[in-house]
């Protein structure tokens, strides 16, 4: 099978774009192939669909799950392969596991996306290894947030531990989330349940979502904003309490694309 693809690097999550249509049957076993690829490095897939809701662009990821990276790189995908308008602009992203149609600002001359995040459902605490963990549930994925070291488990008990989260909370991804106490650091790795695969990710988007949301749990009404570096890169945060409850939610970086690529699997 020859594929249309392209890959984007926000923050070093390497993403790869699927252009060509592929069976929505077929997106775990196809995105398992394109990330066996040496060449690509690849951390995560998303398919490119036709928009369902008004958006200008939809994404498919691998396993049905929501990614702020991949929203920002699908609104990069459009602006540098559909959009007759050059400058900075805002781009309706679709993607999956979310139900709203996100706007993504694209700033050309910093390369910057700053996306609105959807707001977790809700914020649980739990009990794992004898550690409180924070569980911020989104739509499509839920992140549990440690204040430990990235050696804190193995992968096989990482792995473990995620199956078991992404289960319980019924989502189709769960991420662990090694923050250090004072928010400014993050080592994240992401669970896929139809792929049945973990990724420790050179960054995550909806887990510095996940992360600003408990930063600011309880406290007053304001902005809270973070700047959380990753193994791949730095993702800024800005989060709203407004009535004793988190009313917004956003996410920038830098992203970057490639031109058009060729992949045989």
């Amino acid at each position: 099978m020859e594929l249309t693809i392209y890959v984007a690097y926000p923050a070093g999550n390497t993403t790869v774009l699927v252009e060509s249509p592929v069976a929505q049957k077929d997106y775990a076993d196809v995105a398992a192939k394109l990330m066996a690829l040496p060449r690509l490095h690849a951390e995560q897939v998303g398919f490119l669909t036709a928009p369902k809701k008004g958006g200008k662009v939809r994404l498919e990821m691998m396993g049905g799950e929501f990614c702020g990276n991949a929203l920002r790189c699908a609104a990069l995908w459009w602006i540098c392969t559909k959009s007759p308008a050059g400058g900075r602009q805002t781009v309706p992203v679709e993607i999956s596991g979310c139900d709203d149609v996100l706007p993504v600002e694209y700033d050309p001359v910093s390369g910057d996306l700053t996306a609105d995040m959807p707001l977790p459902e809700k914020i649980e605490y739990l009990t794992a290894r004898g550690e409180t963990l924070a569980a911020v549930c989104f739509d499509g994925i839920v992140h549990l947030i440690a204040h430990k070291p990235d050696d804190w488990m193995t992968l096989e008990e990482v792995k473990e531990l995620l199956r078991g989260a992404a289960k319980h909370f019924g989502k189709a991804a769960a991420g662990l989330l090694l923050c250090d106490p004072e928010w400014t650091t993050l080592h994240p790795a992401v669970y896929v349940a139809a792929t049945d695969s973990l990724v420790c990710e050179n960054s995550c988007a909806s887990g510095s979502a996940a992360v600003a949301a408990a930063a600011c749990a309880g406290k007053p009404d304001g902005e809270y904003a973070l700047e959380l570096a990753q193994p791949g890169g730095k993702l800024r945060t800005k989060a709203v309490v407004s009535n004793g409850k988190l009313t917004s939610l956003r996410l920038g970086g830098i992203a970057a694309l490639t031109d058009e690529l060729q992949a045989i699997i």
